[in-house]
Parts: structure tokens; sequence; C-alpha cells
């Protein structure tokens, strides 16, 4: 059994649901498979090691924003949620990312959420009504993952490590971004670009560098992976309730 349905009581919590939901075992068959195998997966790729890992979905470590119309949108209200971020920044001390002690080998890593797998930041959202409303055309932004404002001081320097699951894309809006900044995502380094949106699979093992001396600011958030089945999203948003408190 993986580590994560180990510990968090996944297989039974989901075969409860899948009965009081009048859900078919067998239209969940890959979920439980991910929740109750004990070896890595054959069809993962280089450098990804998520938790869970639901087999049939297409898997690559950077993917094309084009393939995923919907960040057309972030892009076009890009000069609002700069604003909105600007006027939170400069006036609120944000709270630190809840991985910062493990991950950031150096400097800080601050967040200010708007969603965390099913939970909603409502004051949050009512603050930056830009980000809310490009927030609502991304499939799954209740509970497919996070949403967040993610801040890295200058020098920060985010250790190497992989997303619990491969049931998310993962997408970052450059809002800030000085020069000397680079992430990694399985064997390859790119930049953000202010304005634009960097996609990726965050079950592969990724780092983060900041070298400069300024903040370097994303907006973070997750969708469903596009190869997931309603009623699978249906249980992983489940799951993502399941273990909101105990995964970040």
């Amino acid at each position: 059994m993986t580590a994560v349905a180990a510990r968090f009581g996944g297989v039974e919590k989901l075969a409860a649901w899948a009965s009081d939901h009048d859900v078919e075992r067998r239209e969940l068959d890959r979920v439980f498979d991910a929740l109750t195998r004990e070896e890595p997966s054959q069809e993962a790729g280089p450098l990804q090691k998520p938790a869970v890992f639901v087999e049939g979905l297409t898997s690559r470590p950077w993917h094309d924003r084009a393939d995923h119309p919907w960040t057309a949108a972030l892009e076009a209200e890009y000069p609002r949620i700069r604003a909105e971020f600007n006027r939170h920044f400069d006036n609120a001390n944000l709270p630190q990312h809840p991985e910062s002690v493990a991950l950031a080998a150096t400097g800080k890593w601050n967040t200010f959420h708007f969603y965390k797998m099913g939970q909603e930041f409502a004051a949050n959202l009512a603050a930056c009504p830009a980000v809310a409303t490009a927030l609502a055309e991304v499939p799954g932004i209740k509970s497919a993952g996070m949403a967040y404002f993610s801040v890295m001081g200058p020098g920060t320097v985010v250790r190497p490590h992989c997303g619990f699951v491969n049931t998310r894309i993962r997408v970052h809006l450059g809002l800030v971004v000085p020069p000397d900044c680079q992430m990694r995502v399985g064997a390859e380094f790119r930049p953000w670009t202010e304005g634009s949106c960097s996609v990726f699979d965050d079950s592969y093992e990724h780092e983060v560098y900041n070298r400069s001396d300024h903040p370097r600011a994303v907006l973070l958030l997750d969708a469903w992976h596009p190869g997931l089945t309603a009623v699978e999203r249906r249980a992983m948003a489940y799951l993502m309730h399941v273990w909101r408190d105990r995964v970040d």
C-alpha cells in the first residue's frame, strides 16, 4: 500500500464514498490501484515519483499551454492580477509556505491562498476580484489542488521534490520575475515570463532558484489532468478533502 493511502486511510474512505454515491468499483479501478500499489508504477517517467500514481494519464514534465485554453483567461487578466498582488504584497505580511522549512534550502517562501484541496479562502478571493474571475475558468480549481500567490525572496532555493499525485496539472502565471530565476521540472530548466503561464506536471521532480536580489512572485494553481474521467475527478476531489490537512 502506498504511503499516502496507508497513512490517511484512503482505500477504506474511498470505498465508503463510492458506496454512498452509487459509484461502481470498476469505475474507480485506476484510483484504487494507485492507492494499493506497493511498487512504483512502470508507467512513471524518469524523475516522476508521486505517492499516488494513477496509470493511463498522459505524462510529461512540461506542457504546452495551448493545450489548456483556459490559461488564456489567466494571461488576459495579468495586469489586474499583478496590481492585486502588488497591493497585498506591499501591505501585508504573507504567511510562510507550510513546506518552506522542509524544502527551502535558503531564503524565504511565502503564500497568499485562494484554494487548498477543497477549502476556499473567501476573504482572499473577495480582496482579489481579478484573481477570482480568472480562477473561475480553471477546471477543478476548487478541488484539484492549490491556488495561491507564491513569493520567493531574494536568494531562495527550493530543494528537489515531487508532488504527491499525478492527477493535476500545475500552472505558474509569472507576476514578478527578476533576472536569474529558474525552475527545473524533470531534466529541463526554464525561466518564468511575466504575464505568461508555465504549465507542468509537479509529480515530476522539480526545484526552484531565485538567485536575484529581488522577490520572485507567481500565481500558482492546479487543474485536473484532462485524462481523468468525470467520476475519477469526483473521487479525487473527495480524497483531496480527506487529505487536505495532511498534505501540502
